[in-house]
């Protein structure tokens, strides 16, 4: 099919005249002559009929132009889409994370996003760090915030931020802030952490490892919300994300624990999925959370 002369019908057939559309599409009249007619070979049929002030369709002139007007009106319609992608006046994102990543992390940047880009519609999905890039591999995210180290050998993986972990006590276990302790000294108590799947856990697990010891807490916990309140009341040591309760030790709701052993910082990363190009839309919130 050659779509150059099918063009060329169509504007003829909206001009109605063959030196308007060439004007209209910046050739000359004899080369949309020639199309026409070259057209009307090809279809074997008569598509115009000559008039004094032009030209008028044919009855199939008129079936064909019928067609093409809905392939063309498709095709304007397909640019202008593009166009407003290409301008982030339309388009989607969808990001993945755990709730704590989203809540403390994710949504500054969410918010100053939409401010920019209001028309673009940002989309949310749940999950751990494993359940995240299982997501991205299966396109059903475009980005992933992520705790690192993850072993993932089809994603591209930038680093995000860099986090501090603490162990944190309520007034119940106050006592213990007035002298560092050594880690063995904090399996002697009750210990909150996450579940054994997620990556705080396994960092605590690595912590612990570090100095032969085994940790096994007596309390796990699926959201950093309730790991914050449990602590509050009393249940006993958690260990958390510095950052995430910053608000609770300043107002001495929570005490940090000090420790004797160094506590490395924690990283979170951004994935993507390797050798996949990214939407413009999700190309440019990707490029507004790293500036």
């Amino acid at each position: 099919m050659n779509t150059d002369l099918y063009r060329v019908f169509y504007i003829t057939a909206i001009e109605k005249n063959f030196s308007k559309a060439a004007k209209r599409l910046f050739i000359t009249q004899p080369s949309v002559s020639h199309s026409i007619k070259q057209l009307e070979n090809e279809l074997g049929i008569q598509l115009f009929t000559r008039t004094s002030k032009g030209v008028l369709l044919t009855k199939e002139g008129e079936v064909l132009f019928d067609y093409l007007k809905q392939a063309f009106d498709l095709i304007d319609n397909a640019e202008q889409k593009i166009m407003e992608m290409k301008n982030l006046q339309r388009g989607s994102v969808t990001i993945g994370g755990s709730d704590s990543t989203c809540k403390h992390y994710l949504l500054p940047y969410v918010q100053s996003f939409q401010k920019l880009y209001p028309e673009i519609e940002i989309k949310l999905q749940h999950g751990s760090t494993p359940q995240i890039l299982d997501k991205l591999e299966a396109g059903l995210i475009d980005i992933g915030i992520i705790h690192l180290p993850a072993n993932q050998s089809n994603a591209s993986i930038t680093d995000f931020l860099s986090i501090n972990s603490t162990f944190v006590v309520g007034k119940r276990f106050q006592h213990l802030t007035g002298e560092q302790l050594s880690l063995s000294d904090i399996q002697a108590y009750p210990i909150i952490s996450f579940s054994e799947a997620s990556s705080s856990r396994k960092f605590l697990n690595q912590l612990f490892l570090k100095q032969n010891l085994e940790i096994k807490p007596d309390i796990e916990i699926g959201s950093v919300e309730l790991l914050i309140e449990c602590a509050k009341i009393g249940m006993g040591i958690a260990f958390v994300t510095k950052e995430l309760v910053l608000k609770e030790l300043a107002e001495q709701q929570l005490f940090e624990v000090d420790i004797d052993e160094i506590i490395e910082k924690r990283k979170i990363g951004l994935a993507t999925k390797k050798d996949t190009s990214l939407s413009l839309a999700a190309d440019k919130f990707l490029s507004h959370l790293l500036a």
